[in-house]
């Protein structure tokens, strides 16, 4: 629907372009024709799918790792209020860095779009450099990927280093209580409360230890 109202209200602009781009014998389909103003289109001097692949996967891990550390409740660094700025921040910085080589960020952003430039456009608008795969679908592997390096490798990293893995009986909320209302003391130490489970030591108290 984004994608019809962009033409619906840009369309006396996208018609002068379209017409200037036939006049020079140009296609409508490519990376800065009017297609492109509905979704991504490699370079004309980009032939090699390994890379735009290897590119839109760093991108999209990259954005789903620093979402899922913002989620993390354990995570003491990013508050509920910080979150959407940081989550907006990594994804400005992918758009900084790597738009101009070609990326996606979002198959919900992609396909939709893409119909709608193949409704007006032709079926090139999927077929372009077989480019239109990577950019609907990496980022859900891409997704997979992030999720599985941040829970196994990075999710609660603070607490692993400060006590060999602590958990609370009242889960993440638990946890996250106390790293809210205590913080990481000196030595790596936590402070604990009523409910809070080392496993290092195997005990449950309910002061501090």
């Amino acid at each position: 629907m984004a994608g019809l109202f962009v033409m619906g209200m840009y369309r006396e602009q996208i018609l002068a372009l379209e017409a200037g781009l036939l006049e020079k014998g140009l296609p409508m389909v490519f990376n800065g024709g009017p297609a492109s103003i509905f979704c991504s289109y490699p370079l004309s001097t980009q032939h090699s799918l390994g890379y735009l692949f290897f590119i839109e996967f760093f991108v999209d891990s990259f954005i789903g790792i620093v979402i899922w550390s913002a989620l993390d409740p354990a995570n003491p660094f990013v508050s509920p209020t910080t979150a959407p700025f940081v989550v907006g921040l990594a994804y400005a910085a992918m758009i900084w860095g790597f738009a101009d080589i070609t990326i996606s960020t979002n198959l919900a952003r992609d396909l939709g779009t893409r119909i709608v430039a193949a409704i007006f456009y032709g079926g090139e608008a999927f077929s372009y450099y077989n480019y239109s795969w990577i950019s609907i679908l990496v980022n859900v592997p891409a997704t997979f990927f992030a999720t599985a390096y941040y829970e196994f490798l990075m999710r609660d990293s603070l607490q692993k280093l400060g006590h060999g893995m602590a958990v609370h009986e009242d889960g993440d909320d638990g946890l996250k209580r106390v790293v809210t209302a205590r913080g990481i003391h000196r030595g790596g130490a936590q402070v604990a409360e009523a409910g809070y489970t080392s496993q290092v030591a195997g005990t449950k108290e309910g002061s501090d230890y």
